[in-house]
């Protein structure tokens, strides 16, 4: 499917249809933005300040709302007095986007609009991310998932459009081991260091992974990181801010991928990071294309298998990615 032809199935998904609209300001929320100002100018961007970001967030989230000519509202938030967070165990993102979520629902001016939406792609549906659960709690919609649109679609009709975005997005605890404590002094380290590298290194995604005072940082090519003066200066100034041991991963910023893999039957197959909810899912592809769906030990669509530790397979074909990425829109997750 060309770019133009994406472009439109967005905007007629969205087209008249009046939002609320959880807004980071990065790639995926700020695309449905634009689209929003297009097609649905009488839409809501919501911005939860939570004390957890990078310390430029809101004033970007600002700015490009103003830009898009959109209403913007930001919630502020104090994850940081609150155990639960402060932890890090293992529930602790799918608690935030409850909590960030439930308070978005709040507004006075909720019932306002139509329309609850926020920006998981489809290709963020390949990986372990529990917060998705998150979104039959509160009847949300996830436009990209449901126009199929993936993380290099959104790249693309960004470029397309010539939109800018910010990289910086990310809650900054994800850089923090799970069930390793998270503070107000770790998260600024954290800010700090990949400020600190990014000065020297002119890469996308620059992250600064935090375990027991030991950095690792990793970067999209970090093959580019391998100058001796380089090193040393990153060395000698990460060490500076409190760090007794720096690391390189030199497997590289992890980019997930939708590549098949061949089973002992020849079948195509990919298996996803968590299990499946086999009845939601058969209900969510029956709405979709009815008559097509059978369940007995798995979850039989068309020629396709749906198994619920997660494994999704088909018989060999040159068009794998399509039909497994029209079948994922639907794949509902078991709980955590």
């Amino acid at each position: 499917m060309s770019i133009e032809n994406k472009i439109k199935r967005l905007e007629d998904y969205l087209k008249d249809k009046r939002c609320v609209l959880g807004f980071s300001a990065g790639s995926d929320s700020t695309l449905l933005a634009y689209i929003l100002s297009r097609v649905s100018k009488d839409s809501l961007l919501v911005t939860i300040d939570n004390n957890m970001m990078p310390q430029e967030f809101i004033d970007y989230t600002k700015q490009k709302a103003r830009e898009m000519n959109l209403e913007h509202k930001v919630i502020k938030l104090n994850f940081l007095e609150e155990d639960l967070f402060l932890n890090n165990v293992k529930e602790r993102c799918f608690e935030c986007r409850k909590r960030m979520y439930d308070n978005i629902r709040q507004l006075p001016e909720f019932e306002e609009y139509d329309y609850f939406i926020e920006g998981t792609n489809i290709t963020d549906l390949l990986e372990d991310r529990p917060g998705v659960l998150v979104r039959e709690m509160f009847n949300m919609t996830s436009p990209l998932v449901e126009c199929n649109i993936t993380k290099r679609d959104v790249f693309d009709i960004i470029n397309h459009f010539n939109l800018e975005y910010s990289n910086d997005t990310t809650c900054l605890a994800t850089r923090i081991k799970t069930n390793q404590e998270v503070s107000p002094e770790r998260l600024k380290l954290i800010y700090d260091s990949e400020r600190l590298v990014k000065s020297h290194v002119k890469q996308e995604n620059v992250r600064v992974r935090y375990d027991n005072q030991t950095a690792a940082i990793s970067v999209d090519n970090p093959l580019e990181l391998l100058d001796e003066k380089l090193i040393d200066t990153l060395r000698t100034q990460l060490q500076k801010l409190g760090y007794k041991k720096v690391f390189l991963d030199i497997t590289g910023y992890e980019k997930t991928r939708l590549e098949a893999s061949v089973d002992e039957d020849g079948q195509y197959y990919y298996r996803l990071p968590y299990d499946i909810n086999l009845e939601k899912t058969r209900a969510k592809l029956e709405r979709k294309e009815p008559d097509k769906t059978a369940l007995s030990d798995n979850l039989i669509f068309d020629d396709i298998t749906i198994e619920e530790n997660g494994k999704i397979s088909m018989p060999p074909t040159d068009d794998f990615v399509e039909k497994f990425n029209n079948v994922l829109s639907c794949v509902e997750r078991k709980s955590i």
